[in-house]
Order: structure tokens, then sequence, then C-alpha cells
């Protein structure tokens, strides 16, 4: 019997879950046809998570920092993320690393909005209707600064199907249409292989003739488009105006970004009875989904796919050190509980509560009034990974996917306000031996003595349970080693290994 499918119901192969969790990333991915953002995480080394949240005729993404602006239907939304309220979030607290709130709407009235990006810390994006590339601010719905020297007058025709432009060094450098013309709609007459490639700000065309191109990228100096209506992945010769196809993709191809060597590409369906589309060989194979190409061997090396609600994938970016991020949309209520300062950040108890609880406290030398130890004895791995996974070193949850612990493990997890904000977990043999695996304190509250005060705490449960020996390892590349370091020199009793 089939399964009936469900929402967002997907498959993937087991090398994209696995890439995410090493890689220590998650995916935003923007749909218009589902009107959704969708974060993509990996909870384990072959599961992933989803999160989708309304945003209506969702196109353009553009990520800087903690920072992502969205482009819908009427509106661009921008969005921060904060660490503090991720950790304090309501009914789910130490579960998420990151949360992206609204912060400002801009009204634009429609656009078509496609690529965005912050540039030179002004929000640029791409006007498809109007033929130009523009400001998004609060002095006018959008302000043009650039059009092709095809393009004679400013006006809401989408002329050119102007759709895609390359970051460098954050100056503009490229930019892509679907055609060179100065009609209304006028691109439609040759869409399948009128699209150009242009040089910014001269307006040179350096390629014609391609499929639809999307989402020019530079990366490492190098011009990457998408070669969309044939499934293509292109690597650009600007002097030359040549490029060579690094991969097919399997469908029509739009949105991109890289983290290292590594490429998340999204793609969509072709409607298999388009009269435009039929002929070609992606309309047999498309999908909705992102595949993963790795760049040094010019190969995809996993791919996921949607097997309902998604049709249609507009832009992909990666969220960068974000193992478990959450998002809220304009349209969930609980936004406007969360409140942000300079000092510190809140969660409202409700719209009709006047009681603010503090989230956290923000500066490094503020330290919370009090701490209490909560000991979690024979906690299992799969418990720390689903329940604790954010107080954990990224090697650690590697070690207990596979679970080849001898002995058994105990958590020590350190609270103030009754959030919990740090945790070691360590390994005690049969024999009275014990192994601290894991030492990790909440970024927001480190230089507050709390890893040594655990690593006190910790020396008095193995005195008073008789621990013949103690241990710990740590990775020496890691960015406060130094400091786990002198934490540890001051321990008479553990001894501490730098791998």
């Amino acid at each position: 019997m089939n399964k009936t499918p469900k929402p967002f119901d997907c498959e993937y192969s087991p090398q994209f879950a696995e890439l995410l969790h090493k890689l220590g990333i998650s995916l935003a991915i923007s749909t218009y046809q589902a009107g959704k953002v969708i974060f993509l995480s990996a909870v384990e080394t072959d599961k992933l998570i989803q999160l989708p949240r309304t945003f209506e005729n969702a196109m353009g993404m553009a990520v800087s920092k903690n920072r992502l602006a969205v482009s819908t239907l009427n509106e661009v939304t921008v969005l921060k993320n904060d660490p503090e309220l991720a950790f304090a979030y309501p009914n789910k607290k130490g579960v998420y690393d990151g949360i992206y709130i609204p912060r400002v709407n801009y009204n634009t009235g429609y656009l078509a909005l496609h690529d965005m990006d912050f540039v030179e810390d002004k929000l640029v994006a791409v006007n498809t209707l109007f033929s130009c590339l523009s400001y998004i601010d609060d002095k006018h719905n959008f302000t043009p600064f650039w059009q092709a020297p095809f393009i004679s007058e400013l006006t809401p025709e989408d002329r050119c199907h102007l759709n895609g432009m390359a970051i460098e060094n954050n100056k503009i450098k490229y930019v892509t249409a679907l055609g060179n013309t100065n009609t209304s709609q006028g691109w439609r007459a040759k869409k399948m292989n009128g699209g150009i490639l242009m040089e910014y700000p001269s307006g040179k065309i350096i390629l014609n003739g391609l499929a639809m191109p999307h989402s020019p990228r530079i990366y490492n100096g190098k011009l990457y488009v998408l070669n969309s209506a044939q499934g293509e992945l292109i690597c650009v010769d600007p002097e030359k105006g040549t490029y060579e196809v690094i991969v097919q993709l399997g469908g029509f191809a739009r949105g991109m970004s890289r983290y290292g060597d590594y490429l998340f590409i999204g793609v969509s369906k072709l409607r298999h009875n388009s009269k435009v589309f039929s002929d070609l060989d992606i309309a047999k194979t498309s999908f909705a989904g992102i595949i993963a190409v790795y760049l040094p061997y010019k190969s995809i090396v996993g791919s996921f796919k949607y097997e309902m609600s998604v049709d249609e994938i507009y832009d992909v970016k990666v969220l960068e050190d974000l193992v478990r991020p959450s998002l809220l949309s304009t349209d969930m209520k609980v936004h406007r509980l969360a409140i942000s300062t300079p000092q510190k950040s809140f969660w409202s108890s409700s719209e009709d509560d006047n009681k603010q609880q503090p989230a956290k406290k923000t500066q490094a030398n503020e330290k919370p009034n009090t701490y209490t130890f909560q000991l979690l004895k024979n906690i299992s791995s799969t418990d720390l990974i689903k329940d604790l996974s954010a107080l954990l070193i990224p090697d650690f949850i590697l070690e207990l996917e596979k679970n080849e612990f001898s002995g058994l493990l105990t958590a020590l997890i350190t609270l103030t306000d009754k959030q919990a904000i740090a945790m070691s977990v360590f390994e005690v043999s049969k024999e009275r031996n014990a192994k601290i695996h894991s030492i990790f304190v909440n970024p927001v509250f480190r230089k507050q003595s709390i890893a040594k005060n655990m690593l006190m705490q910790i020396e008095k449960i193995f005195s008073e349970n008789n621990i013949i020996c103690a241990e710990a390892t740590y990775d020496n590349k890691a960015d406060n080693a130094e400091i786990i370091q002198k934490i540890f020199k001051k321990s008479n009793s553990i001894n501490l290994t730098l791998t």
C-alpha cells in the first residue's frame, strides 16, 4: 500500500544530510509557488529537519552576518538573528542556536524583485518589473540606480527580465537578463536562447544566446552562472566570452550559494505539458529541490528532493555556523513577544501579560545572579542529541552518533533563571575512571568563569564518587582551546590532552 504524501514530504541522499552535518551549516530556501521560506538543517548525520514559514511569493533573499532579507509579493522583510532569544525560545528552550525575527518591513508594492544582496551595507535588489537595479530603503518604494544601456526608460513593463547579479568584494560585477529587449515583455519571444550576461556598470554584453540564465556568482575569482533552462552550472571566461559546463543538474536551475568547496543549487520542476519546455531533456527528469556540487571534482555529491507541496525553488542561501536555527514570519504572533534592546533580549509572557522575563544577559561582563547545577546520570546518546545538542561541541555530537561508549554517560548542566546555559558530559567506566568528553558554554555567557565553576563542580563529583583517575581531551584548533587549557591547568585531579 502506497503511503499518502504529507505536506513538504521529501527524500534525500544520505550524503546530503551528512554534508550539512559535517559543515555545521543550515540552508535557507525560498519558493514563491509555495509561498514559503524553509530552513533545512541536519539533526543527525543521516537525518534532515525542515522549518517552513509563510512569506507570500518569497523570491530573492540576502544574507549578511546576522541579517536575512526576504523579498515577497509586496514587501521586503528584514530579519535579524538573535542567539539569546533563540536559546530561550518559549516551549523549546535550549533547542535552537539561532532565530531570525522580523525587524523591518519595507512596503515596496509589486516589483517582482529577484536577486538581492547587502552591498556596502545597502540592500540592493534586482527590480525585474522596472528593468533596473534599485536600493530598498525607507525613502521610496524603491530607488533606481542602474539600468542596461538598451533600456530607454523606467517603466513597469519587465522589458528584459533582469534577474541576477554577481557580487565581488562588496561590489556589483555582473548581471543577467533573459533578453536585450526594450519593449514590454519583449524577452519572451526568444526566452529559450536570448539570455545575456552583462558587465556592470558598463552594460557590455559578455555572453548571449543563454537559456534563461539566473544566479550569477563569483567564487574564488571565477564567475559561475546557472544556464537555467538547460539545467547547467557553467563557468564563464568574461575576457573570451566563452563558458564551460561544470555539471548537469537535471532540473531548471535557479538559486545558488557556496560554502567552502561546495555549491548548493536550487532546481525546479518543469511542466511536462509545456510547449516551451516539453522538448528539453530536463523536462523528463526535473524535480524541486537542492543539489550539492563539489567544485574540485565538478560532481554532484548529494541531493534533496520534494515529493509534495514544493514544485519550484527560487533562491538558496547558506546559514553559516547555524546547526539548528529557527525562523519567525510576520504572520506568527509569537514574533511580537520577542523584545530586543542593545543591552538585553526578552520574551514577553503574552500580549496580555505585563510580566517580562529577560531571556539573557547580553553583556559579556554581566553575570547572572545565581548558578544552579543539574546532574543527569546514565543519559543516552540519543537523548543528548535530541534534547541538548545546542550545548554540545559539534565534534562530540559525531561521537555520540557512533554510540561506542563503554561506560555510562553523565551530563552536568549549568542553569541560571531556569535556563540551561552550559553543559559538560563525562563518561565513567566500571573501573571508576572518568573521561570528560565535552565542555560547552553558550557564547552569550562566556568570560564569566562558568567553565571554571563547572569544572570545580565536576571535581567535587569525582571526589565524592571515588573516581580513581580522570582525563579530558580537547581539540587544539578550537577557538577557545587556549582558555580551556588554562582552566584545566588549575585542576589537580584531571589531566587534559589537546588533540
